[in-house]
């Protein structure tokens, strides 16, 4: 009866175990994955700063006319440069 109990006992912390490892393998390999998409995101997010930054030092300027092509070009980029703006987060 006891070894009965044991062996079943043995049986369900075994279970246990393999469970608890493979869940904390995933675990591991999950805050691997929010790390690198982290850094893909802080660098996106300067580029999209230093792109702001230029565009705003390009517009004092006044180096493109909004008359001609060059103009209607450089006020779509301003447009798009806007809607990147609303998407990063300054920490």
């Amino acid at each position: 009866m006891i070894s009965t109990v044991l062996n079943i006992a043995l049986w369900v912390f075994s279970i246990a175990g393999y469970v608890i490892y493979n869940l904390y393998n995933k675990n591991v390999k999950l805050e691997e994955m929010i790390q690198k998409q982290d850094q893909v995101l802080r660098d996106a997010s300067a580029t999209i700063n230093e792109s702001d930054r230029v565009l705003k030092e390009l517009d004092k300027i006044g180096a493109f006319q909004s008359d001609d092509e060059i103009g209607f070009f450089f006020q779509a980029v301003k447009e798009i440069q806007a809607t990147l703006n609303q998407y990063v987060t300054n920490k």
